[in-house]
């Protein structure tokens, strides 16, 4: 969202987003996919597929502004 990501970031997001077929996991959505790191990086979070969730831009938004929680289960 903005800042520079590592190679390792981008192709985990690319390959999350693929893996949950480009549909948001909260809606089902389609429209603005973007692949979420379910542990920030910057928190420890891994560079890898099984941390990245696919949301839409809405629950992406909601997430980082504290309305919806996203975690492993």
């Amino acid at each position: 969202m903005g800042r520079n990501r590592s190679s390792a970031h981008t192709k985990a997001q690319r390959a999350g987003r693929e893996r949950d077929r480009n549909r948001c996991q909260v809606c089902g959505s389609k429209d603005h996919v973007e692949g979420h790191h379910i542990v920030d990086h910057q928190f420890g979070g891994a560079a890898s597929v099984d941390n990245i969730i696919a949301l839409c831009h809405k629950h992406h938004n909601d997430v980082h502004n504290g309305r919806l929680d996203i975690f492993k289960i």
